[in-house]
């Protein structure tokens, strides 16, 4: 009886993520099916499916509504914006996890505080200080507001994730004569590159996807990330269409999507082991 109950539950459980699946995975495929979709054929029903599966709405997003421009930037923005999160947020989480230091609770929650702020609130705050600086439209202005932002997540997982990996190798290393940076960079980072991938992929998500900032503090059209490239195609329908702009979407959401799955299995271990301290 309990085998059946338990096989029962399993039953419902799978039907419900099933169902929630189907929902999530909806509005992407809808978005897809659209961009294969000529412009006449989307006009005339957007629940239809392509009469004749076409790539024009990709060569116009393309050529006409520069988006190997946006992607461009947004691959450029992106790679530095990882660079800088990991070794950033390594460095710190080592620190917080393996060294003795003064005041270091005082400066976690410091740090953990920052999450419980709206972004909204220092949007303008940081606008004027980019202003000051003078580096309105350059890599500076878009990269360190990004890390800014991803910093506490990432230091509460690589922390958690450095607190399971015994303090006795550290001694270990500190008995044949290793330093703390050579402690780091030749033990520690080897041990933690699973959780430092799926820091790449989160951080690289949230600056690929990043429109609020983008849209405050870059102004050159040549600079523009995609998600507000594709929002200026957006404006540029009478011209382009609508199809084109699907066709940015899909590509959008496409590439962080395929690279989420070749690094499914590391992302998934890194986060269950990071999630427990023990």
């Amino acid at each position: 009886m309990r085998s059946k109950k338990k096989k029962h539950l399993l039953d419902i459980v799978f039907v419900i993520v099933l169902l929630y699946a189907a929902i999530s995975l909806y509005p992407l495929i809808w978005v897809v099916l659209q961009s294969f979709k000529t412009e006449t054929e989307f006009l005339q029903s957007i629940w239809t499916l392509p009469g004749k599966v076409t790539f024009e709405n990709y060569l116009t997003a393309f050529w006409k509504g520069g988006l190997l421009v946006y992607i461009k930037n947004s691959a450029r923005n992106t790679i530095c914006t990882v660079f800088v999160d990991v070794v950033f947020v390594t460095c710190a989480g080592y620190a917080f996890s393996k060294l003795k230091m003064k005041g270091k609770k005082f400066f976690w929650y410091m740090i953990l505080f920052n999450m419980l702020i709206p972004t909204p609130i220092i949007i303008i705050p940081m606008y004027l200080q980019i202003i000051k600086l003078g580096i309105q439209n350059t890599l500076p202005a878009i990269v360190f507001p990004y890390y800014q932002g991803f910093a506490p997540m990432g230091l509460i997982l690589i922390t958690n994730y450095m607190d399971n990996i015994p303090n006795e190798i550290m001694e270990s290393a500190r008995i044949d004569g290793c330093g703390t940076f050579r402690i780091l960079f030749y033990m520690m980072i080897p041990l933690v590159k699973s959780m430092l991938v799926t820091l790449a992929i989160l951080g690289g998500m949230s600056s690929w996807n990043e429109y609020l900032w983008a849209l405050v503090s870059i102004s050159d059209t040549k600079k523009y990330t995609l998600s507000i490239g594709i929002a200026n195609m957006r404006d540029q329908t009478m011209v382009l269409g609508y199809t084109p702009i699907f066709a940015a979407l899909t590509v959008s959401a496409m590439i962080f999507i395929l690279l989420y799955l070749c690094a499914q299995k590391t992302f998934v271990r890194s986060i269950v082991a990071g999630a427990v301290k023990g």
